[in-house]
C-alpha cells in the first residue's frame, strides 16, 4: 500500500479516534456534573428529613420510617461519593478532551499536505500520532466510538440496526439514570411526609 492510499485510511482513523475521545470526555464530565447533583440535593434532603420533627408533629412509626429513609439517603450519599471519587471523571475528561485537541491538529496538518505526501511525512505523522496516545492513557469506552460510527452512518453502512439500538440504550440510561433516582427519591420523600403521614 503506498502513502497515496494508506493517508486516507490514516485520516479516517485520526477522525474516529478524536471524535470518539470528544464524545468520551463530554460523556464524563456529564456523569460528574449529574453525580455532583445526585449528592448535594440528596445532602439537603437529609437535612430537611433531620429538620422535619421539629416542625411537622409525626406519629411515632412515621418517624421511623423517616428516621430509616435518612438513613438509606446517607448511604446513597456516601456511595455516590464514592463513585465520584474513584472514578475520577474530571481529570478523565480532561484528558479526552486534550488528546482528542491534539488529533485534531495532526489530522488538520494532514488534511493539507494529503494530496503530495511523501513517506517519510507520512511516517512522521504516524509517530506523532502514536505519540499522543502514549501521552493520553486514557481508553474511552467502546459506546464512544460506537457513538461516532452512528453519527457517520455512510463510513459505516454496515453497522447492525441491534448496535445501534444497542448502544443509543446505554447511552440513554448512563445519561438519564442519576435523573431518575433523584426523581425517584423525590417522590418517595413527597409521599412519606405529606401523604403516608397524614394517613396515620
Amino acid at each position: 500500500m503506498t502513502e497515496t492510499e494508506y493517508g486516507p485510511k490514516f485520516l479516517h482513523s485520526l477522525r474516529a479516534t478524536s471524535a470518539a475521545r470528544f464524545h468520551a470526555a463530554k460523556r464524563l464530565s456529564a456523569r460528574d456534573r449529574k453525580l455532583t447533583r445526585l449528592t448535594a440535593v440528596i445532602s439537603a434532603y437529609v437535612i430537611a428529613l433531620t429538620i422535619v420533627p421539629y416542625f411537622m408533629e409525626l406519629p411515632s412509626k412515621v418517624e421511623d420510617i423517616v428516621n430509616l429513609f435518612t438513613v438509606a439517603l446517607s448511604i446513597v450519599i456516601l456511595v455516590s461519593s464514592l463513585l465520584q471519587y474513584s472514578s475520577g471523571d474530571v481529570v478523565n475528561a480532561e484528558q479526552h478532551k486534550r488528546c482528542a485537541l491534539e488529533l485534531d491538529e495532526i489530522q488538520r496538518e494532514l488534511r493539507i499536505n494529503l494530496t503530495a505526501i511523501t513517506k517519510d511525512e507520512l511516517l512522521n505523522f504516524c509517530r506523532r500520532y502514536s505519540e499522543v496516545l502514549q501521552k493520553y492513557s486514557v481508553l474511552h469506552d467502546d459506546a464512544d466510538f460506537i457513538k461516532f460510527q452512528i453519527d457517520q452512518p455512510e463510513d459505516y453502512p454496515k453497522l447492525s440496526y441491534w448496535t445501534k439500538i444497542k448502544t443509543r440504550t446505554h447511552l440513554a440510561a448512563s445519561k438519564h439514570i442519576y435523573s431518575f433516582m433523584l426523581t425517584l427519591m423525590t417522590l418517595g420523600l413527597l409521599w412519606l411526609i405529606f401523604f403516608y403521614a397524614h394517613q396515620q
